[in-house]
């Protein structure tokens, strides 16, 4: 009976705190947010989303979504839309702030690695030791392509990087600074 009680304080206070949070901020970069994606009552995916720098979020079944200066209503009845189109038939998506992240002590990894999305900033750490560390490249990623993207000065550096050739000893890594994106882009197909 006990677990019954909390399973539904759990349900009552679940759109409150979700609520709170929606009024209260704005999406931003790097924010970790968790996304479910329900169709014909089941889940269908959930998954942990970081948003980038851009102030995008790569969107299961979709791709990329623009999340910039939205709340989390707004970015939940977008994703449902696009949603709609082409993949399910009266889809839900929920979605909560997993994180508020500082990028003093983090870099990103994004793209096609195996597990994109925040970690803490280590000394002397290198954009292929950052790839390994998300899981290493997927099937369809072109680290030959890669770029690391800095703040400085508040200014945005793009340095591009050939990881093939890092691995292959051709030329040396790059040593990340905190804050560093590093993206991992989709092979041409």
């Amino acid at each position: 009976m006990k677990n019954v009680q909390y399973l539904l304080l759990f349900l009552i206070l679940l759109p409150a705190q979700t609520w709170c949070q929606d009024k209260a901020h704005l999406i931003g970069s790097q924010d970790v947010l968790t996304l479910s994606i329900y169709a014909g009552g089941e889940l269908q995916q959930e998954v942990d989303l970081t948003v980038s720098y851009e102030n995008m979020v790569n969107v299961p079944f979709i791709g990329p979504v623009k999340a910039e200066k939205l709340t989390i209503s707004e970015l939940e009845v977008r994703i449902v839309e696009a949603l709609k189109k082409d993949y399910f038939v009266d889809p839900q998506v929920h979605i909560y702030i997993k994180g508020y992240h500082s990028l003093r002590n983090s870099i990103s990894v994004e793209g096609e690695v195996k597990k994109p999305g925040v970690y803490d900033y280590q000394r002397g750490i290198t954009a292929l030791n950052a790839c390994i560390m998300a899981g290493g490249f997927d099937k369809f990623a072109a680290p030959n392509r890669a770029r690391i993207i800095r703040k400085e000065d508040d200014k945005q550096v793009v340095i591009k990087i050939n990881l093939n050739d890092v691995k292959e000893g051709k030329i040396p890594d790059i040593e990340l600074k905190p804050g560093d994106l590093i993206l991992i882009p989709e092979t041409w197909l």
